[in-house]
């Protein structure tokens, strides 16, 4: 017989999801590969492993005994492969987080420096995307973990959040708007300033459209801004004045560059968030940067 290990393994997910679909998920491969690769195994071994239901796919009696001895073996492999990573990993191991502007200036070049002074020989790469697109690409199982500003549609299982860091935007202006320093001034009439601000559709400015909807206000930017790290030097610039959150800003606060604007209204509170998909299997770095975070910053 000319099985291998690969038969096995396939063998081994579909069993275990009674399902083609979430079985290629885990495989990270096609389901019409992973129903080749059964039908071949069912082929070399001379009998029905599977039958179709509505449900999914079903052990038949054969299949069942085969599972017991299969289910086994895996587990002795897949037991093995870990505790050599666990290993290795931390001393070489690489971690691909996708994540917002804000969520990386805000806390995760923090976290990454403190756990770096733990684990230097661990990489990172970072991917700089919108709260949407970081999910996405967690789903698709092409990062380790996404951190995200905003929670941008239902999360559900096997995703996990957890919130990691909050924060309140501060309106800032430069020193043409000098005279609005060191008073509180109402939002109407800061309405009749320019505003610096992201693009239209997105989360931020979805959010301030709503903050000043709410109060019955306009909110109509005279310069759009299509990323967070552009909208510090256009108030620099004296372009006009701007929400930003205060990990962006501290350095210009300091030097005088900016300075904050005060009203009476209260801004809402603001989270970052830690998100991973419990259904992809994490190296030994990525679970132990994720726990470092969870333990140092995490706010829930």
């Amino acid at each position: 017989m000319n099985s291998n290990f690969e038969y096995y393994r396939i063998f081994y997910y579909v069993a275990k999801y009674g399902n083609l679909t979430k079985a290629a998920a885990a495989l990270q491969t096609s389901q019409p590969a992973v129903t080749r690769t059964i039908h071949k195994l069912e082929d070399m071994l001379g009998c029905r492993l599977f039958v179709r239901s509505k449900s999914g796919m079903e052990l038949t009696s054969e299949g069942n005994t085969f599972y017991q001895y299969i289910s086994a073996g895996c587990a002795q492999f897949f037991k093995g492969e870990q505790n050599l990573s666990n290993l290795r990993s931390l001393d070489g191991g690489s971690i691909t987080i996708s994540a917002t502007e804000t969520a990386l200036h805000c806390c995760l070049l923090q976290a990454m420096e403190a756990f770096s002074e733990l684990h230097p020989k661990v990489t990172f790469r970072i991917l700089n995307n919108s709260s949407r697109e970081s999910v996405i690409s967690l789903k698709q199982g092409q990062v380790d973990m996404a951190m995200i500003s905003s929670i941008p549609f239902a999360m559900e299982d096997p995703l996990i959040v957890h919130t990691v860091h909050s924060y309140t935007d501060i309106l800032i202006g430069g020193t043409k708007y000098s005279h609005l320093k060191g008073k509180t001034t109402s939002l109407p009439e800061l309405c009749r300033y320019p505003w610096v601000s992201l693009m239209t559709g997105t989360i931020t400015r979805n959010f301030l459209n709503t903050y000043f909807a709410e109060r019955g206000l306009p909110f109509a930017p005279a310069i759009e801004l299509a990323t967070t790290d552009l909208i510090l030097p256009a108030i620099e610039h004296n372009l006009g004045i701007g929400f930003l959150p205060p990990e962006f800003v501290r350095g210009a606060l300091d030097m005088g560059s900016v300075f904050q604007i005060h009203f009476p209204d209260e801004m809402p509170h603001r989270r970052i968030s830690l998100v991973y998909d419990t259904e992809y299997p994490q190296s030994i770095a990525a679970t132990t940067f994720r726990k470092f975070m969870l333990e140092h910053f995490s706010q829930l």
